[in-house]
C-alpha cells in the first residue's frame, strides 16, 4: 500500500517560501542640524561673500606725541554651491503585474533617495575640517588647533580632550556649543578605560560599565566642556607631519598623521556667529515623479544642490586618531 511521500508529490510542495517582511540595510543615525551657519537665502547666484573686521592694533605713545591712526583689518569669507546630487528610480509595469511585493519596493525608492542625499551632505560638512592647514599646527594664541591623538598608537586620550579645551579657551571660544564628533572607535576606547575603571573616583562617570558612552549616536555624558557625539562619516586622515610648536608638547617634535586614521572634529555651535563653516542650499531635496508611457514605468527623481564655506576657523579643532587601535 502507497500513498504520497515528497519523494512522489514534489511538484505539490513550493521550492521557495517569500516572507511578506521587506527587509532593510541596518542604518545608523545623523547628527543633529544646526552645527553650520544657514545662509541659504543670499537669493541668487552661487557664490556668497561676507566682510569680515578685524581689531584696532594698540600702540605706545608718549606725551605730547600724536596718536597714531591705523587702519582696521579687512577682509572676507565666501560660500560657495560645489555640490549637485541626485538619484532615482523606477518600477515597470511588469513588476507591478507580477510582483508581490512591487508596491513595497516602490515605497522605498524615494525614502531611500533621501536618505542617500542626506548622508552625502553629512559627509560633506564633516569634510570641511580640511579647511586648515596641512602640515601646520594650525595655532590660535599660541595653541594648536591640529594635533595627534596622543594615546599608544595614537589612540585617543582624556588628556586630548583636555589639551582641545586649552585650545579654545585660548582662543576666546566660548563655552557654550562645545562639541566633538569622534568616530566609534573612540568609544571603544573611553569604554574599556571604564572597564579599566579609570574613571572610578569621578561622579561625572558613573553608570558607564553598565550602558557604555555612547546612545543613539550621542555621548552620555559631557567631559571638559564638550559633548561627544559618534559619527561613522567622519574623514580619513591623509599622510603629513606637523612640527609641534607653542604650547604643543613637546616642541619640536613631530606629530605624523597617517593615512587611514580618522579625524575627530571640534567645534562650538553656540551661535551663527561662533559656528566654524556656513552652509546654504541652492535647492533643498526635491522629489519629482513622472510618468514614462514609452516605457511603461512610474519614475522617481531626487536633486538636491548645496555648498559649504568656512567663517571662523578658530572655533574648529581638529583630533587625527588611530582607525584600528583602542
Amino acid at each position: 500500500m502507497s500513498g504520497n511521500i515528497i519523494a512522489n508529490t514534489d511538484p505539490a510542495i513550493r521550492a521557495v517560501v517569500h516572507s511578506n517582511d521587506l527587509l532593510k540595510q541596518l542604518e545608523d543615525g545623523f547628527l543633529p542640524e544646526g552645527l553650520t551657519r544657514d545662509v541659504s537665502d543670499f537669493g541668487d547666484g552661487t557664490l556668497l561673500q561676507i566682510p569680515t573686521i578685524g581689531q584696532m592694533p594698540l600702540h605706545d605713545i608718549a606725551e605730547s606725541e600724536d596718536t597714531p591712526l591705523s587702519p582696521m583689518d579687512t577682509g572676507t569669507v565666501t560660500m560657495q554651491i560645489t555640490e549637485h546630487k541626485g538619484t532615482g528610480g523606477y518600477v515597470s509595469d511588469e513588476l507591478k503585474e507580477n510582483g508581490y511585493k512591487a508596491a513595497a519596493v516602490e515605497a522605498e525608492i524615494v525614502p531611500q533617495s533621501l536618505r542617500a542625499i542626506a548622508e552625502a551632505y553629512e559627509t560633506d560638512m564633516l569634510s570641511q575640517q580640511s579647511v586648515q592647514t596641512a602640515s601646520d599646527p594650525n595655532e590660535y594664541n599660541g595653541v594648536a588647533h591640529r594635533i595627534l591623538a596622543s594615546g599608544t598608537s595614537s589612540v585617543l586620550a582624556l588628556d586630548d580632550i583636555a589639551y582641545l579645551k586649552l585650545a579654545f579657551d585660548a582662543a576666546n571660544v566660548p563655552d557654550e556649543g562645545r562639541i566633538l564628533i569622534l568616530p566609534p572607535i573612540a568609544e571603544m576606547t573611553l569604554n574599556s578605560a571604564v572597564g579599566a575603571q579609570a574613571f572610578t573616583n569621578n561622579p561625572m562617570f558613573e553608570g558607564m560599565v553598565g550602558e557604555g558612552f555612547v546612545k543613539n549616536r550621542k555621548f552620555l555624558r559631557n567631559i571638559f566642556g564638550f559633548d561627544l557625539w559618534v559619527s561613522n562619516r567622519l574623514p580619513d586622515a591623509v599622510a603629513e607631519s606637523i612640527t609641534a610648536t607653542g604650547i604643543l608638547p613637546p616642541v619640536g617634535a613631530t606629530n605624523d598623521h597617517v593615512a587611514g586614521m580618522k579625524i575627530g572634529v571640534a567645534m562650538c555651535v553656540a551661535d551663527d556667529t561662533t559656528k566654524p563653516f556656513m552652509n546654504a542650499w541652492r535647492r533643498q531635496p526635491r522629489v519629482e515623479g513622472d510618468r514614462n508611457v514609452s516605457k511603461r514605468r512610474d519614475e522617481f527623481h531626487v536633486t538636491a544642490r548645496w555648498g559649504f564655506g568656512s567663517q571662523r576657523l578658530e572655533t574648529l579643532a581638529t583630533l587625527a586618531l588611530s582607525s584600528t587601535a583602542y
